[in-house]
């Protein structure tokens, strides 16, 4: 039996599939860091709006530095932050970076909510 360039096709069968898995492993590693990313900027911009004195411009500004020190770690990203008189709210949405041709990323959403902190006046017993 003649098995001349059996090597080769066997390479020719098992390269692609190996390649598939390790984009697929890569661009899974891509998609948790820019969940992970995504709530650690949800709960800093919420800490920055819920303080005393805090706004939600503080928000936006601690969520701008918090992105910025995670590097690439969106392809579009959106923050939005709310502050009520009792609870303050970041979600930060958007699309994780996609190292495969023609896939736009994975979406990612997280949000973070805490109450706003405010002082009241002691409560004087009987």
């Amino acid at each position: 039996m003649n098995e001349r360039g059996a090597a080769s096709l066997q390479t020719v069968l098992t390269y692609p599939i190996v390649l598939m898995l390790i984009f697929g492993m890569v661009q899974g590693v891509l998609y948790f860091h820019a969940q992970n990313t995504a709530q650690s900027v949800a709960n800093g911009a919420v800490q920055a709006a819920r303080v005393e004195g805090g706004s939600i411009d503080s928000g936006y500004a601690e969520a701008a530095s918090r992105l910025a020190r995670g590097g690439d770690a969106f392809a579009s990203v959106r923050v939005s932050v709310t502050r009520g008189e009792e609870m303050a709210t970041a979600t930060v949405t958007g699309l994780a970076p996609s190292i495969v041709p023609g896939f736009r990323g994975l979406r990612v959403e997280q949000s973070a909510t805490g109450p706003v902190e405010r002082f009241t006046a002691p409560v004087v017993g009987p």
